[in-house]
């Protein structure tokens, strides 16, 4: 059966910001590969992301699988997008006073608001109580910092 760690038969891994920050550096390093460029395949693109991740994880965070990054990717690049085009309309429309940290703060500002705007609509219409307090509310990875 050969060896298999705890992290490849858990049913749900808990990724932190730090490895979300990590995984979306190693995706977009991976990404602009100039050698492999585009014509690798999904198999091996994933698994050099996944080895480039377990070589730069902080101290005790779990070692990951290429088909975990895989899949949490995907959930990950949703929020990534979302928020891209949050900062590319205010990019485009900037005041010239404006710095780029002021860029990345409005936009910012602005995602989290969408989400709680979102959330208090998905609430009102689901009847569903969303007291914070509550210890068996899961937390949404969209409530993550950016």
């Amino acid at each position: 059966m050969g060896n298999v760690s705890d992290e490849d038969h858990s049913k749900r891994t808990i990724w932190t910001v730090a490895d979300d920050k990590l995984l979306a550096a190693a995706y977009t390093i991976m990404s602009k590969d100039s050698v492999v460029g585009n014509a690798q395949k999904s198999e091996s693109f994933w698994k050099r992301v996944v080895t480039y991740f377990n070589a730069n994880r902080t101290k005790g965070a779990k070692k990951r699988t290429a088909e975990k990054a895989k899949s949490h990717w995907a959930s990950l690049k949703k929020i990534v997008n979302r928020y891209n085009g949050i900062y590319n309309k205010w990019y485009n429309d900037q005041p010239s006073r404006w710095s780029n940290e002021d860029l990345m703060v409005r936009a910012h500002e602005e995602y989290k608001k969408r989400r709680a705007t979102k959330k208090a609509r998905t609430s009102e219409s689901s009847g569903a109580h969303t007291d914070s307090s509550n210890p068996n509310t899961t937390a949404d990875i969209d409530d993550r910092e950016i």
